[in-house]
């Protein structure tokens, strides 16, 4: 998996009495029976952290864990500064564990410190997180903060400036729904505290190694075929299940329907090079597996040089056999995941204004609001239990999922929370049911959840270099705060990116009916 050198790590410390203590699994001492909720209070800056805050929202394990977004500033051409204060009106300490931790094995932020939190341009298609020194330092809150009962704690991260004409980001805490479009202000670059005896540290400091700055993958699946699309380039992966008969090299009836969808996006493609890359699942050996691999991509070359209009294209055709698999071929889904022939080549460009609805601006006030305690959210829709997530084994039959949130940023990402409500007696697990363990995505977050338009499942955004999820980091989350028992509540996020004309979709959560006709605010 993309991130196993971090997940032993990572569970072997959250699985030690992190998170909220077993004695506040009852309802009434966890706050597990309302809904976190959100406030937006002010569009205008809040300058290092001074005023009204920019919003609030609540953990996804309890409302009595309250965050509060205090400033988020430009203070220099090349650092921006984000401030929260986390109030735990729970009656007992409330430690973070590693939940706030960069989920991955990064070489400028240590494991240590907040280095989780981040920022999201949503118009770039660019995910910012802290900076951090050479030595692995963050400059960022450092430790795994522990928010005493009944007390608040401050917390702060220094990110890379996104490009000058960017005035609004959305905000991620990854354990609580995310702060969309909060408004970029200006402050200068005061020192920062950021360890207990240490000396604070200068946000514009030169000593910082390489940003942190990811790019974003919008995944979108239809009969069997998913193609991914960064902003600059699009690949089209093709089942090969779909493709070809088991052993064969000859294109089916239905090859030849899904190569015209993607003949056409080559046609509209600024680019003059399509690059076709065949595999297989590590069934069979590699003299089987590699000359199948070349001649299906040969297969499908041949094809899209029918197929394509535009002259000038130079197609390439590669096999692979087993040698490059992107899910694990230990399961039956990982395998035919693996069982491919990608198609990539540069995006074609957007549609023609008139085309697709204009995303309409707003500021954060137009995000559905709660009073500052996390009282309930709204309830778009729900629905009953249904079939159990294929890796679950017992799955409650009284429970229920709220859709809370469907809200559009100003980028054109769609922010989605829900809520799992357990109502049996069999306790529901919110990371193992809510893991897309086809192999795409790293472990272990929200990456099941799913947007569907007609024929076309929008799947959740992931970064392009360790396919993180733009949700929840699950994995570093203790097993008391993820395992939903009777009467309990655990609120979920994820990120998605239909395009500006969709405006009506159902979701679809693991383990439940689908919420049908559901309108994108």
């Amino acid at each position: 998996m993309p991130v196993a050198g971090l997940a032993m790590a990572i569970v072997s410390a959250s699985a030690c009495g992190t998170g909220i203590p077993s004695s506040q699994r009852s309802p009434e001492q966890a706050g597990r029976t309302a809904v976190p909720g959100v406030v937006a209070t002010s569009s205008q800056p809040s300058p290092r952290g001074e005023g009204r805050p920019l919003g609030s929202r609540s953990l996804g394990v309890s409302s009595k864990i309250t965050v509060r977004l205090l400033a988020l500033d430009r203070v220099s051409a090349q650092a921006v500064v984000a401030r929260w204060r986390v109030r735990n009106d729970l009656k007992e300490d409330y430690s973070f564990s590693a939940s706030l931790a960069v989920p991955w094995n990064s070489a400028n932020l240590g494991q240590n410190a907040i280095g989780g939190v981040s920022l999201l341009d949503s118009g770039n298609d660019r995910w910012y997180f802290p900076r951090g020194y050479r030595n692995g330092d963050c400059q960022c809150t450092r430790g795994w903060p522990t928010v005493k009962a009944g007390q608040e704690q401050e917390m702060v991260a220094v990110f890379p400036a996104p490009p000058p004409g960017v005035t609004r980001l959305d905000v991620l805490f990854p354990q609580a729904p995310p702060f969309l479009d909060v408004p970029l202000g200006q402050a200068p670059p005061t020192p920062l505290h950021v360890q207990d005896g240490e000396d604070p540290v200068d946000p514009d400091s030169a000593r910082v190694g390489d940003p942190v700055t990811l790019s974003i993958v919008n995944q979108v699946e239809q009969a069997g075929a998913a193609q991914d699309d960064d902003g600059r380039v699009v690949s089209v992966r093709l089942s090969t299940d779909v493709l070809f008969a088991v052993n064969r090299a000859d294109l089916s009836r239905a090859a030849h329907a899904a190569l015209r969808e993607v003949a056409t996006q080559i046609d509209r493609s600024p680019g003059d090079e399509v690059r076709i890359d065949g595999h297989t699942d590590d069934t069979g050996t590699d003299a089987v597996n590699d000359p199948l691999s070349r001649r299906r991509a040969a297969s499908v070359q041949a094809a899209l040089k029918k197929l394509v209009t535009r002259s000038g294209v130079r197609f390439r055709a590669y096999g692979h056999g087993s040698r490059d698999p992107i899910a694990d071929n230990d399961r039956a889904e990982g395998r035919r995941t693996n069982r491919r022939v990608g198609i990539t080549f540069d995006r074609p460009p957007a549609a023609p204004a008139g085309q697709a609805r204009a995303t309409v601006s707003r500021s954060p006030a137009a995000v559905p609001s709660a009073d500052a305690t996390g009282t309930t959210l709204p309830v778009l829709g729900r629905a009953r239990a249904g079939k159990a997530p294929g890796v679950e084994g017992a799955w409650p039959e009284q429970a229920e999922v709220r859709v809370n949130e469907l809200t559009r940023d100003a980028g054109g990402y769609v922010n989605l929370v829900w809520t799992l409500r357990n109502d049996g007696d069999t306790p529901l697990n919110a990371w193992t049911s809510s893991h897309d363990w086809g192999g795409v995505y790293a472990e272990a977050s929200t990456s099941a959840a799913a947007l569907v338009d007609g024929p076309r499942r929008y799947r959740p955004l992931r970064d392009a270099r360790h396919h993180i999820t733009v949700g929840p980091y699950l994995l570093s989350v203790s097993r008391p705060e993820y395992l939903v028992t009777k009467g309990e509540e655990y609120t979920l996020w994820a990120m998605f990116k239909p395009p500006a004309d969709v405006s009506t979709v159902t979701v679809q959560i693991p383990g439940f009916e689908p919420v049908e006709g559901l309108a994108i605010r």
